[in-house]
């Protein structure tokens, strides 16, 4: 009988096959919310990072149709091709309305450099819709600079007579150890005369990242240190000493 059954529903799905009269799996829905593009700017200090965390400011731009329920905007974050986070929220919208504006925690322990949000998709009624041609999503995350030298001072100047001593102290936030001296990396000493800022001496830091130079002069300038900034440290200067 089992197999007078079997072969009863075969013979009937035969027919239907030529019939046409069998309907195939309805197809997905596309997704209620189409992203166009992702951009991530820092809400503070520009790129630069001095502590574990940092809040960077994204703005999705997206096209959303009608929503009976509840959609959330996700994306993962790389450093080249790395993946260093995941499941970031980017934006939400639903039937009465939608955010697509927000912060995202960037974290020190990511590393130093150029970041892309990848991965943008959209997840909607359990079902996961994934964004292939959305722009933007870059960002930057250098480490900050500060004075090593006492009461946090970058440079140091004195002047006996003609003769000047000028100390420098330089410390980078790493993403490993937080404050390090910028050891071994080159800074400018420079001075300002006739409104314009000169480079007096490019010297190189020690170990712990301080050095001092000296030299003779009769004149009277203010000075300053110039770190070039690089991929991974966003550099930077002090403002002007008095005139010595």
């Amino acid at each position: 009988m089992r197999a007078l059954l079997r072969l009863a529903a075969t013979s009937v799905a035969a027919a239907s096959l030529l019939l046409g009269t069998l309907v195939a799996p309805a197809a997905a829905a596309g997704s209620p919310i189409d992203v166009t593009s992702v951009s991530v700017k820092p809400s503070y200090d520009g790129a630069a990072i001095s502590a574990k965390t940092k809040y960077y400011q994204f703005t999705t731009r997206a096209r959303v149709g009608t929503l009976t329920g509840w959609a959330d905007i996700y994306g993962d974050v790389y450093r080249g091709s790395k993946k260093v986070a995941s499941k970031v929220d980017l934006g939400y919208a639903y039937s009465g309305g939608k955010s697509l504006t927000g912060y995202i925690k960037a974290k020190s322990s990511w590393g130093r450099g150029t970041f892309q949000v990848k991965n943008v998709r959209v997840v909607y009624e359990g079902e996961t819709y994934r964004d292939t041609s959305v722009s933007g999503g870059k960002f930057t995350m250098k480490s900050a600079i500060a004075g090593k030298l006492k009461y946090g001072h970058v440079i140091q100047v004195r002047a006996d007579g003609k003769r000047k001593t000028v100390k420098v102290g330089v410390k980078q936030y790493t993403a490993t150890k937080a404050w390090e001296p910028y050891a071994g990396k080159k800074v400018k000493i420079q001075y300002k005369a006739n409104g314009t800022w000169k480079t007096k001496k490019i010297v190189r830091l020690k170990s712990n990242g301080q050095v001092t130079y000296q030299f003779s002069s009769g004149k009277r300038y203010k000075y300053r240190v110039l770190v070039p900034p690089s991929s991974t440290v966003v550099g930077g200067r002090t403002v002007g000493t008095p005139r010595l």
